[in-house]
């Protein structure tokens, strides 16, 4: 026969209710924590970006936006404390014109690129402060490109963003963009390209392919520009 002691099973009870109560308070807790998700990404040019030159200042410069809705599906809110833009590759689109003057204006991005577009991969990071309340849909926008704009080809990059908050890190990319440049026989308008006054047809072969490579990176995110590009390209055989 086998004795019971009710010292031993008041304890047994007293130790499961513990255990009860921390499995609810850890459920409770995870509850609570912001679950932050990307629910749509999205790259374009558009204004509204400041610069200066020599003589004058200038508040509506375009220039490439990386534009990010995150959803936060939890009941705690979620905070962004830094952002950190990883260039996989830069470059320019070739030239298939000559090209006459230099004029630079310096451009105020939220992550410029140095003068001589750097060796990649390259990195920039920025300590911000972007809430996504619980239960709730936010969008941030992060300009990039380089600092300094004038008469040179339009410059494209494939770049990824690294978002740090909550204790973790949630990675965006990779984001295939490009800039206005400053040729003004060879930038995007709109939804569509001017492309004029070329000396080598056969460049513009050179063109397509760089941007064929670039929409066929997996999973990449294409700016609206380089698939404006794309299309305009096509419409002139190549």
């Amino acid at each position: 026969m086998i004795y019971y002691g009710n010292d031993s099973s008041k304890s047994g009870q007293s130790q499961a209710r513990s255990g009860q109560v921390q499995a609810d308070t850890g459920t409770s807790e995870a509850a609570r924590k912001p679950s932050l998700n990307v629910s749509r990404v999205a790259a374009y040019i558009k204004d509204g970006i400041e610069g200066e030159d020599e003589t004058e200042s200038y508040k509506d410069l375009r220039g490439p936006h990386l534009d990010i809705t995150f959803e936060n599906r939890a009941p705690g809110p979620s905070l962004i404390t830094k952002a950190t833009v990883r260039l996989r590759e830069a470059g320019e689109l070739p030239g298939c014109h000559r090209i006459g003057g230099h004029l630079s204006i310096s451009m105020n991005y939220d992550f410029p690129l140095p003068d001589e577009l750097p060796r990649t991969p390259y990195e920039m990071s920025k300590d911000i402060s972007f809430t996504i309340e619980d239960n709730k849909l936010d969008r941030l926008t992060l300009t990039v490109g380089p600092a300094n704009h004038g008469w040179e080809n339009p410059w494209y990059g494939v770049t990824d963003i690294i978002f740090e908050h909550d204790g973790t890190e949630t990675t965006v990319g990779p984001i295939a963009i490009v800039d206005t440049g400053g040729d003004a026989e060879f930038y995007p308008d709109e939804d569509t390209w001017v492309i004029e006054n070329v000396d080598d047809p056969a460049c513009l072969d050179e063109t397509a392919a760089l941007v064929d490579r670039l929409m066929s990176i997996p999973d990449v995110t294409v700016s609206k520009e380089l698939k404006t590009l794309r299309d305009k390209l096509t419409s002139m055989g190549h």
